[in-house]
């Protein structure tokens, strides 16, 4: 019982955080709302929650191969099985994991009401003001030919997965503030993101200037474009999953900015592959045409934000009960 009053004590913040930011986007869309929840936005948690869980049972597979030899048996040489699984305690990982990535993606679903605004009303782009600084380095990238299209795609399509594996590594290992600041900070991230939309609207390199990024002709990228343009142009409905032509800030570098913060927090040692990943997904925005490399930059400051503000809201939560949860 006070297992489960704990868990609830830990993530009604985030909890009470997601349902406020949802119900403010659903009003503050008015008629142009699509709702709270969406059919496809049920699909599209489940999938998150499945991928965690593949990405945790791995870590917690390794995990039960370079403990086994303390459970077993100098004798019969047989492997404790049950003693092995309660101290792994895989179980209690999966259902906190799971309830953590609900809530995340449940959280921002909001977003697609505050897309839904930015498409309908804005009517003025600030593209120009980019690309007239950086023309010279999309002209390069666009002459250069430097490494397939299908490397980037596939590098710009690993971030969610990045984001999983710090997660889910946070979670295994107990850091309870850690994934609790991170879950919350992709949060406020992604409403972060939408208000700046409406404000300051930026559509992307690939939707000012197609005509330069002929080099994504017959790619997944150059369809997924055309698809969200057509969203953009209102001749698709929103289903809640799609995030319109938004370029300005990159939330591809804002998350992937956070997830190496924790790794430079709780695993110095693996910088050494987290940072130039991190300069790989930023890269893969650029080279793909969806972003101008000060999206990422602005990006940057908003991930230092909300995990500013995320630590605030756990540590505040934290005082508010009375220390269900012991700080790292």
């Amino acid at each position: 019982m006070n297992a489960v009053k704990n868990f609830v004590g830990m993530v009604m913040p985030l909890a009470l955080l997601g349902a406020v930011l949802t119900a403010f986007s659903h009003v503050f869309a008015g008629r142009l709302s699509v709702g709270i929840i969406t059919e496809h936005q049920i699909y599209s948690a489940t999938s998150f929650i499945v991928f965690f869980l593949i990405i945790l049972t791995l870590f917690f597979g390794i995990d039960s191969v370079r403990l086994a030899k303390r459970f077993t048996d100098e004798r019969s040489k047989q492997v404790d099985i049950a003693a092995l699984w309660r101290g792994l305690a895989l179980g209690r990982a999966m259902v906190t994991g799971s309830a953590l990535v609900a809530l995340v993606v449940f959280s921002i679903n909001g977003n697609a009401n505050l897309i839904e605004i930015y498409r309908t009303h804005t009517s003025v782009w600030q593209d120009s003001l980019l690309w007239n600084i950086e023309a010279p380095l999309f002209h390069t990238i666009a002459a250069s030919n430097f490494l397939p299209v299908t490397f980037w795609e596939i590098v710009y399509h690993l971030m969610w997965i990045y984001v999983l594996i710090v997660m889910a590594a946070l979670v295994k290992n107990g850091r309870t503030e850690s994934y609790m600041v991170f879950a919350t900070a992709i949060v406020l991230a992604f409403y972060f993101r939408s208000c700046i939309a409406i404000f300051f609207p930026v559509a992307g390199p690939e939707y000012y200037r197609p005509e330069l990024f002929s080099y994504l002709q017959g790619s997944s990228t150059r369809v997924l474009q055309d698809f969200l343009g057509k969203y953009q142009a209102g001749k698709l409905a929103q289903t809640g999953l799609f995030y319109g032509t938004v370029a300005m800030p990159s939330l591809h570098v804002a998350l992937t900015a956070m997830a190496t913060w924790f790794v430079a927090c709780h695993w110095r040692r693996m910088l050494w592959c987290a940072l130039p990943w991190f300069v790989l997904i930023w890269f893969s925005t650029v080279v793909l045409a969806w972003h101008y490399v000060l999206d990422g930059v602005a990006a940057l400051g908003i991930a230092f934000i909300c995990i500013a503000f995320s630590k605030t809201i756990f540590k505040v939560s934290q005082r508010f009960k009375g220390g269900f949860v012991r700080a790292e």
